[in-house]
């Protein structure tokens, strides 16, 4: 695109997004105080309903106790007698008792007795006398009987609600029974119809063991719903919400003062804003308003910044075309316009850019003979080492034919170390190979020294095959032999092992010499750290750390040398390496790389 279109579409999008986010932020504020001042109005109305709710049941406990309380059942009940009469007169005060309970209220519509043997007396204002069993089936008497007066809500059928009580006579406290009463459920729905119809809510209400009461304004879908779902319904529970069939609800739940009730007022979010429509009206408007003006005041802005980048840009054109140049004269002194008059002093010096190049170009004609130079040395540095060993070979050949056995198989060995160093390309081998290179190396130092060195050899053959760095036995070798063996008296013994840990080789040379202490080990692997240290143990011991260097660089921190001894005893070198196998030289090349 254009610079003058990436500005306009930059103006636009800064207008668009700052009016989306603040239209986003009001529209979002205003639901969430919607929101927040519905839960605070929901919680009075749960409180005003649990009020009334609390005062109607009471009534209706207080009706069973007092019709029981001005009556002769108690005394009938609890006087023991076998008389046939006796029983007759207990079952007429039972009679009278439920009559006048079932007819002192219109929205009784059935009441029942049960005595302690279990014996129901029952009469009602429906023929349906299967009301009250079915809340008998549903709940245990004897939980009735252990709330000791308390009474027991539970749902009824075909819009009734029962309440159990149990009764005791009041002078000795003894059980006399269990009444039950069949209420009509409009009774308790005329709480809350008026608050469903003002707040586009519904209202569900639980007994204290969570079991649906009534619900009023609720879909029984979506009561099943939140019930079996068992949402938070512990007691005065802030504001909470659930999705059902696509939709959100906020819900609060109110536990009346004896815990006997618990108001759940379900709202529907969609309802509650449904008036936050005007504000989506004019946010759209507000928005396409601001995306006009901004795209005209973009424009002119774009075209007014893009006016020097034009000059400029036609300026270069011709350049390229023919190098002759047309001194820009800048409309304006902003960036743009400072930049074509650095353009003007760009083209003044390409003519000194291009001598330059070409003593540049020079140069470099140089630098390659230069080269050529070094690698024709390189190539004659090569033909020496080739010379010595054929020589050495020569001079063995010759000590055989004169019977000096020790001398020419300590050349053999010489020549053949040597031509090892020289011979083999890369710096990854076999540790086959490196163990080989080690051991012709301490031959020679054992025909030198002859018995005063013994070599042990602990190796796997599992791990012959194993790449390993060329020459990182050999320097740490060299220092047990020097530094180690030479200077402790009576015979000294070598041992290399080999094992592994996991996924890491592990090479081990270790020497029964002088041993050291921690300060000499700090020496022998920091040797920079101490630059008062002779030069004869500079340069002795300069091989264990170009090997410990070595291996971080192709490895990584995680390996390299560690160094276990203990003065007059022993010292151990081990060596960690990644267990690899069968790589190429140049694929350890990219490793280290």
């Amino acid at each position: 695109m254009k610079l003058r279109t990436k500005f306009l579409l930059s103006f636009v999008l800064i207008i668009l997004i700052l009016v989306l986010t603040i239209t986003t932020v009001i529209y979002k504020v205003s639901v969430n105080t919607i929101k927040t001042n519905t839960s605070n109005y929901s919680r009075f109305l749960n409180e005003q309903i649990g009020i009334n709710l609390e005062k109607r049941t009471s009534e209706i406990e207080d009706l069973a106790f007092e019709e029981f309380r001005i009556s002769n059942l108690g005394q009938a009940l609890t006087q023991e007698s076998d008389d046939n009469s006796e029983h007759v007169l207990q079952s007429r005060e039972i009679a009278n008792y439920l009559s006048d309970l079932l007819y002192s209220r219109e929205f009784i519509v059935q009441a029942a007795f049960i005595e302690p043997n279990g014996v129901p007396h029952k009469i009602g204002r429906t023929f349906d006398s299967n009301l009250i069993e079915r809340g008998l089936d549903e709940v245990d008497l004897e939980k009735v009987k252990q709330k000791r007066g308390k009474a027991l809500w539970v749902p009824g059928s075909r819009g009734t609600l029962l309440m159990f009580k149990s009764l005791y006579e009041l002078t000795t406290g003894v059980y006399v029974g269990t009444v039950i009463l069949g209420v009509e459920s409009k009774q308790i729905e005329s709480i809350y119809t008026e608050i469903n119809r003002l707040t586009s809510s519904g209202i569900l209400i639980l007994n204290e063991d969570n079991q649906l009461i009534n619900s009023g304004g609720i879909v029984p879908e979506l009561s099943a719903f939140f019930l079996d779902n068992r949402f938070n319904l512990n007691s005065d529970s802030a504001t909470e919400s659930f999705r059902w069939n696509k939709s959100d609800y906020l819900y609060t739940v109110l536990a009346t003062s004896s815990d006997k009730w618990k108001i759940v007022q379900i709202i529907s979010v969609a309802e509650l804003t449904r008036g936050t429509s005007v504000i989506k009206y004019w946010t759209i408007h507000i928005t396409i308003i601001a995306l006009i003006a901004a795209f005209l005041l973009a424009a002119f802005l774009s075209k007014s910044i893009t006016g020097n980048v034009r000059l400029l840009l036609q300026s270069m054109t011709s350049f390229t075309m023919d190098f002759s140049h047309k001194v820009i004269v800048p409309k304006t002194r902003d960036e743009v316009g400072l930049l074509a008059e650095k353009f003007n002093l760009l083209t003044e010096k390409i003519s000194e850019l291009v001598h330059t190049v070409y003593k540049e170009k020079l140069l470099k004609q140089k630098a390659e003979y230069r080269t050529l130079q070094f690698e024709y040395k390189a190539l004659q540095a090569q033909i020496n080492p080739h010379f010595l060993y054929n020589t050495l070979e020569s001079i063995y050949g010759l000590a055989k034919l004169k019977g000096e056995e020790q001398i020419g198989e300590l050349i053999y060995l010489l020549g053949s170390l040597l031509r090892e160093s020289i011979g083999k390309k890369g710096d990854i081998i076999p540790l086959r190979e490196e163990l080989d290179f080690i051991r012709k190396y301490l031959n020679i130092h054992q025909i030198i020294y002859e018995d005063k060195i013994e070599v042990r050899y602990e190796l796997g053959e599992t791990w012959m095959d194993c790449s390993v760095p060329k020459f990182i036995l050999q320097p740490i070798v060299e220092n047990a032999i020097k530094h180690g063996i030479e200077e402790k008296p009576g015979k000294g013994t070598i041992q290399i092992a080999c094992r592994s840990e996991g996924e890491t080789l592990l090479l081990e040379v270790t020497d029964n010499g002088i041993g050291m202490d921690e300060a000499m080990i700090d020496k022998v692997m920091n040797p920079g750290n101490y630059p008062d240290l002779p030069v004869k143990d500079k340069h002795t011991r300069v091989g264990i750390v170009s090997v410990h260097k070595r291996i971080g660089i192709l490895y990584g921190g995680d390996y390299g040398l560690s160094v276990r001894s203990l003065p007059g005893e022993y010292t151990t070198i081990q060596i960690r390496l990644p267990i690899m196998w069968g790589a190429e030289p140049d694929e350890k090349e990219s490793h280290r790389n």
